[in-house]
């Protein structure tokens, strides 16, 4: 058990590196495209991204959660062939759901783009629509690998995923500048190359690791129904876990440029500079923190006692506070600097006003870190379905907040700041009371155990 244990940590630790990797990679990625494609590039480029990470979210991001925690809970002798049959059963499932949204995507790109205020993001959907079907691919055998504790090959290809991007996506952008709309195409057309590699990489090491281990997998259709059913049942959780956020910046996409449009010129600029700058520095630091929170969920489901998981999860907490307000202070004090590092090819108002949002979003960075932990801990306490509903309501709480705001001319932007605080303070307060409330009760239980019976 022990041995389980250490490699269960090491692997989310593993993971969590990989993560962060892929993260810097994607962050020096976006330093070179935002100098050479400006603001209206950006905006361009950010007004895709909502509307595909929500169609990811649908079709295949609960894939790698749910295959495997199905796998790594059998502990059979004909393990090989359970995982296996579940590997191909998601394939059939995710694969076809990746289809319907890709053709989805390919088809009402023209009308989707003019509905939010930007037609020239037409082509770029219509490039992007394709890696929906590769990363459902991917995603399952993830899943499949994870589920088998090896984390390797899932750290592996998302680094290489991040390198094709950053590589293609600059070549390609850079090849058809200085026509701006054209650049934001090529890179599109990257990051679905990127998802086909990453397919072509996981596809090979699994069989490389088949023919290694000379396994003799047999796959029978006749309990596709059964293993459908439970695929689709786990997966659904966490595929609502997942797409709150993605959802709020797909309602922003739609809200933020139509709403400025009526008092500014700059709108489209605005929301490159607050989704694309601003969001790839702030999301920096949630990478760190993601190791963390990717440990707290066996750290806790394993310890033995009432007091040692709350000793585990107020370790979690306190460090991930750590961490994320050092951050917080270095992204605010060292805004000016990062920002001309960075984002030097911007023009000085655009900096200007990229320092000013950084600043401002720096408690963004403590909120979303803590966020990420808080539910890492409510999913190891049984409670998955409590920071779904919460981040909903969050979502609803910062759109209101958002449209007040950027309908004042003089916040501007800023009123889509002020709604992201707000839905991650709400979030974030509502989930730590429901989590002293269960180290109360959890503590109450365990005092009721002990007494002795009069």
């Amino acid at each position: 058990m022990k041995l389980f244990k250490d490699q269960f940590i090491k692997g989310a630790t593993f993971l969590g590196v990989g993560t962060l990797i892929s993260k810097i990679l994607g962050a020096i990625y976006r330093v070179p495209l935002t100098n050479m494609i400006g603001g209206y590039g950006m905006g361009i480029y950010q007004t895709v991204f909502p509307l595909y990470a929500i169609l990811l979210d649908f079709s295949g991001a609960g894939a790698p959660s749910a295959i495997s925690k199905i796998i790594s809970s059998y502990n059979g002798v004909d393990k090989e062939n359970y995982a296996y049959g579940y590997l191909k059963t998601a394939i059939k499932i995710f694969s076809f759901l990746g289809l319907i949204f890709t053709l989805f995507m390919f088809v009402l790109s023209g009308v989707i783009s003019k509905l939010q205020g930007c037609p020239q993001a037409r082509l770029p959907y219509l490039f992007l629509s394709p890696a929906i079907v590769f990363v459902c691919i991917v995603s399952c055998y993830r899943g499949y690998f994870q589920g088998l504790l090896d984390m390797k090959p899932t750290a592996y290809s998302q680094i290489v995923e991040q390198l094709i991007k950053l590589i293609l996506g600059l070549f390609l952008a850079r090849l058809f500048y200085p026509n701006v709309e054209l650049s934001v195409v090529g890179t599109t057309l990257a990051i679905t190359i990127s998802e086909i590699v990453a397919m072509i990489y996981l596809v090979r090491v699994y069989k490389k690791r088949n023919n290694k281990l000379n396994l003799k997998l047999v796959y029978s259709n006749s309990n596709f129904k059964c293993r459908a059913k439970t695929l689709i049942k786990t997966s659904v959780p966490f595929v609502l876990l997942g797409v709150a956020l993605p959802l709020s910046h797909l309602i922003d996409s739609f809200l933020v440029v139509n709403i400025m449009n009526d008092y500014t010129d700059k709108a489209t600029v605005l929301y490159g500079l607050m989704s694309g700058a601003v969001h790839t520095i702030t999301n920096l630091p949630v990478a760190v923190c993601y190791g963390i929170s990717t440990v707290t969920i066996p750290s806790v489901s394993s310890a033995q006692d009432v007091n040692e998981k709350n000793k585990r999860i107020e370790k979690s907490l306190l460090l991930t506070l750590l961490v994320s307000c050092i951050c917080a202070f270095g992204c605010y004090f060292f805004a000016p600097f990062a920002v001309k590092i960075l984002f030097g090819g911007l023009s000085i108002v655009e900096r200007n006003i990229t320092v000013g949002l950084l600043r401002f979003c720096s408690p963004c960075i403590v909120l979303l870190c803590l966020m990420q932990t808080q539910n890492s801990v409510l999913v190891a306490k049984n409670k998955i379905f409590f920071p779904v509903i919460t981040l909903f309501i969050g979502v609803a709480l910062k759109t209101v907040v958002s449209v007040i705001g950027l309908r004042q001319s003089s916040i501007n932007i800023y009123g889509s700041a002020i709604g992201l605080i707000t839905c991650y303070f709400f979030v974030c307060l509502v989930n730590l009371v429901m989590i002293i409330y269960l180290k109360v009760k959890d503590e109450s239980k365990s005092r009721c155990v002990r007494q002795p019976a009069s």
